[in-house]
């Protein structure tokens, strides 16, 4: 945000050193790419702020996606050991295995099915669920900030085209950057628009 804004300072105060050693044609110009200006820095501003926003959403779902696979891990080397250990005794029991054996054995097989699916809890198959999802929204915020932030870069740039305007006075210098800032402002709206909608 800093850069847009030093941006947006030094047109300004070009424009302002100009306003009086051109004539009021020229004058209204420069007023015009000064406003032009302003326009695009808040605008640039608002984008940034987005940006960033999505930056942090981006982030959340990250170490979301994280957790959630970690944990999905964990449950894979408990599900792994009680599967051993009901494979081991019932390898020690042999074919007539006592009751307080059998009874063992079904317990560690009850626990590793447990491990895999755990309705209305965190089993493997709920763990892998939830973080597809949040890798999915993770990839969804990593996109629009990444669309976001080209258009902070066309804003920006449009904002240093109208700075040149003012100090060169070629008017095909503020025609280009009035549409690049068009351009990146209208690009903004609809990255936004298609979250809300979205």
């Amino acid at each position: 945000m800093g850069e847009t804004k030093e941006l947006a300072d030094n047109s300004l105060e070009h424009a302002h050193g100009h306003h009086a050693a051109v004539g009021a044609a020229e004058a209204a110009w420069t007023k015009r790419a000064a406003v032009m200006v302003a326009v695009f820095a808040a605008i640039a501003v608002i984008v940034e702020m987005s940006a960033n926003d999505a930056q942090t959403e981006y982030l959340a779902r990250y170490v979301s996606a994280s957790d959630a696979w970690n944990e999905y891990q964990a449950k894979s080397v408990r599900r792994v050991a009680y599967s051993g250990f009901a494979d081991v005794l019932e390898a020690q029991a042999g074919a007539s295995p006592s009751d307080a054996v059998r009874q063992r054995i079904a317990a560690a097989r009850a626990n590793a099915a447990r491990m895999l699916t755990d309705v209305g809890k965190d089993g493997m198959d709920q763990l892998s669920i939830r973080a597809r999802e949040q890798e999915a929204e993770r990839d969804h915020e990593k996109a629009l900030h990444d669309r976001l932030e080209r258009s902070v870069r066309g804003l920006q740039i449009a904002i240093v085209m109208m700075g040149l305007f003012i100090v060169t006075r070629m008017r095909w210098v503020l025609a280009l950057g009035s549409a690049l800032g068009a351009a990146a402002a209208l690009y903004a709206i609809f990255v936004g628009g298609a979250i809300v909608l979205g």
